[in-house]
């Protein structure tokens, strides 16, 4: 009778997971497409030596070669993927300004390059190839009106970009002076079309990247020019003024003044949101500066008005639908909804595959609790334990993680290596292996010493116990789960070019490569799962404590350093300006999404081990899903 109420519990679980996942899919691509007035098509094209660049490219279904639109190259930043800029591409297209969202080199599904500094200074990490591709193989753009934008890396790809095609003008300037020109040192009209025609850049957004902006720097600036920073971003520090206050700053002091003359030059302050200059002369200068960190720029109302004011004021043009009219966050919703949805499968899935035939063995009845809490010195060493193992995961992560550049001195330091190729991956993963053996070791010492003293029989109440021929069919059993799962989000990613996510927390169809990065990174993160299911299972479910309760506590624990972290990382800019770690700013918060997945961990464990009797279902399947969710989501400095 229970076989059946579970075997019926998980269709039904899996049906409304499924149906998420559909209504997600659906919501979504109508308000990515602006029900149907935009195409999006994923595009692939070779670049030079063998490298090549994908992304999404939004076209209105208005544009042809007798209409022709603008359009806008954007860029995600570092450690993301094209995805992260949909707020931008769905504002702008749905106004008339086809978007090419772009994987940077290095990123998504755009390969490697020869170098990672050489692909930013010298292409913008594909962003200047893009240029070219829009400007000479699609007939449906206006040619007189390509602008760039992007976040943080990608801001400096938008930097890069515009500074490259700056200097290609001015140097056909100078060659119109010399004297053998055909106008000796007076421009023809002719040359001064020349030039107009090598600068193909119009208007250029970049966000969140302001650093290293000078008057030399804008001189190399010919086109509308402005700029949206964070005024608690995280890397402020870096500015001359040491915050992200801009409205006094140099960096944007020289951004307006690189076009006024002499006699009208700025010395103490600029007008925050204010267009300078004249967009039909190439003039405009504007600098926003919204209370936002860092991340927060490419998930906000705020920014994505300002994101379409600078690009319909910079092309000059009239559009009846106001920046503050905005579909995107919708759009995130149904996005979410999906991600809810996946989560929601994992468990029923697995337990009606635990009903076919070769892995029917592997159910197991949910062992025997440890014992109740019952004596003021074992309510004090249960709780205490609680907090040592959060107090130890957010003290560890920072000086762990900074053992990367010992461990891994090549990829921390941008190399190419096919070994374990991703430098985010890899300060997590030194820290979960630490916080999984430092977890093991703690497991170990409190029985030895407590637990085998008070009643805790391991052959009754761990579910640790498994033979070699059970643990490679659980594994079996969790890879076939992991392909269920992703297969929902391939489903979504080919019929719908949707994935699920909500702001930084993404689950994203993978490549091969990706999957070839994955087996590197999932045996050791599996240390740090397995630890993390046997203290759930083995060492934290106790009689008298309510399921619920005790599960709260378990997946609060999982998260609660985390958390912790960020919490003093965000206090301390929100507080003084600046980040409480300042040259490790982007670790923190890198890991917010670990807050969600570790706290779901939790969950996903035990409801396994319910089923299985077991910790190591839940310990294979957290592993793989979670370590191929940060895989698919990051920068891979793999060799090209």
């Amino acid at each position: 009778m229970e076989k059946t109420r579970h075997k019926r519990s998980a269709v039904f679980w899996l049906c409304i997971a499924l149906v998420l996942c559909l209504i997600s899919c659906i919501g979504a691509s109508l308000l990515q497409t602006d029900f149907g007035n935009v195409q999006i098509i994923k595009f692939k094209i070779p670049t030079d030596n063998g490298k090549w660049l994908s992304g999404n490219l939004f076209r209105p279904v208005s544009a042809t070669a007798e209409n022709k639109v603008p359009i806008v190259i954007t860029s995600h930043g570092y450690l993301n993927n094209n995805q992260m800029q949909d707020i931008s591409a769905i504002e702008l297209s749905r106004r008339g300004i086809a978007v090419i969202a772009m994987d940077a080199y290095f990123h998504g599904d755009s390969s490697s390059s020869s170098s990672y500094e050489d692909s930013g200074v010298i292409e913008g990490m594909g962003m200047i190839p893009l240029v070219e591709f829009a400007y000479s193989q699609l007939d449906w753009v206006d040619n007189t009106k390509i602008g760039v934008m992007g976040h943080s890396m990608g801001g400096s790809n938008t930097w890069n970009t515009a500074r490259h095609y700056g200097r290609l003008y001015m140097q056909a300037l100078e060659e119109a002076q010399a004297p053998d020109s055909d106008g000796g040192k007076t421009i023809t009209e002719e040359e001064q079309a020349y030039a107009d025609s090598v600068n193909k850049v119009a208007a250029a957004f970049p966000t969140s990247s302001v650093r290293n902006t000078t008057d030399e720097v804008m001189a190399e600036i010919h086109c509308n020019f402005g700029t949206n920073f964070g005024f608690y971003d995280e890397g402020a520090y870096r500015c001359v003024n040491g915050d992200g206050d801009l409205h006094d700053a140099p960096e944007a002091l020289a951004i307006v003044n690189s076009i006024l003359p002499e006699s009208e030059k700025l010395t103490g302050t600029i007008e925050i949101a204010k267009m300078y200059g004249d967009p039909a002369n190439d003039t405009l200068r504007v600098v926003y500066n919204p209370h936002e960190i860092h991340p927060w720029q490419h998930f906000s109302t705020e920014s994505a008005g300002y994101t379409v004011d600078f690009f319909t004021t910079a092309f000059q043009m009239e559009n009846p639908i106001p920046s503050s009219n905005q579909y995107w966050l919708w759009k995130e919703l149904f996005n979410c909804i999906g991600l809810v949805g996946a989560a929601l499968l994992i468990v029923p899935l697995a337990t009606l595959l635990l009903k076919v035939p070769c892995f029917a063995s592997l159910a197991g009845e949910e062992p025997k609790k440890l014992p109740a809490l019952t004596t003021a010195k074992s309510k004090a060493f249960f709780w205490g334990s609680w907090c040592l193992s959060w107090i130890i995961s957010w003290l560890s992560f920072i000086p762990i993680g900074k053992l990367d550049q010992y461990i891994f001195p090549e990829v921390t330091n941008r190399g190419l290596s096919n070994w374990f190729p991703q430098p985010t991956t890899n300060f997590i993963l030194l820290w979960a292996v630490f916080n999984g053996i430092v977890g093991l070791a703690l497991f170990w010492l409190s029985y030895k010493f407590v637990g085998s003293k008070n009643g805790v029989v391991p052959s009754e109440m761990w579910g640790i116990k498994i033979s070699l021929k059970d643990f490679f069919k659980t594994l079996a059993l969790a890879v076939c789960v992991f392909i269920g799962f992703y297969s929902t989000v391939m489903f979504s990613q080919y019929f719908f070019q949707t994935d699920y996510r909500i702001w930084t927390l993404d689950i994203r169809a993978f490549t091969v490569d990706k999957l070839y990065v994955a087996l590197q990174y999932w045996p050791l993160f599996f240390i740090f799962y397995l630890a993390n299911s046997i203290s759930i299972n083995s060492s934290s479910r106790v009689a008298g404590q309510k399921e619920g309760f005790n599960l709260f506590i378990c997946a609060l624990g999982n998260s609660l350093g985390v958390i912790i972290l960020n919490a003093i990382q965000y206090g301390t800019v929100f507080a003084t300006g600046v980040p409480h770690w300042q040259e490790d700013w982007l670790r923190p918060l890198v890991i917010v999404p670990l807050i969600v997945q570790l706290f779901v961990a939790a969950y996903i464990g035990r409801y396994l081990f319910k089923r299985t009797g077991k910790v190591w279902l839940g310990a294979m399947v957290n592993t793989l899903i979670i370590v191929m969710m940060g895989v698919a989501n990051t920068c891979t400095f793999l060799p090209l």
